[in-house]
């Protein structure tokens, strides 16, 4: 958290930056679609949609069981992608 006099010191360099060139300022805060997913791909994340998509494919192709272990592999990653181990 910042402190006050720091933000208000922020606050005003993002004006004077929007005052001179408003152009840069809307390119530094419009993303492109492509690096929207690239900033939210991890690596826990890329194998977690790499395992949801061979469980897809086993569904296809009539494979029961290698069906419900990627998916369940998958879930498992996307869903503890996010968890951080917080050390003393």
């Amino acid at each position: 958290m910042l402190r006050r006099y720091e933000q208000r010191l922020l606050d005003e360099i993002e004006r004077r930056l929007y005052a001179e060139d408003p152009d840069f300022v809307r390119k530094m805060t419009q993303l492109r679609p492509l690096v929207r997913v690239f900033a939210w791909l991890t690596v826990c994340r890329a194998v977690g949609v790499v395992a949801a998509v061979l469980a897809v494919l086993c569904l296809f192709l009539d494979e029961g069981a290698g069906f419900l272990v990627a998916a369940l592999f998958a879930a498992a990653l996307l869903v503890f992608a996010d968890w951080k181990i917080q050390t003393e």
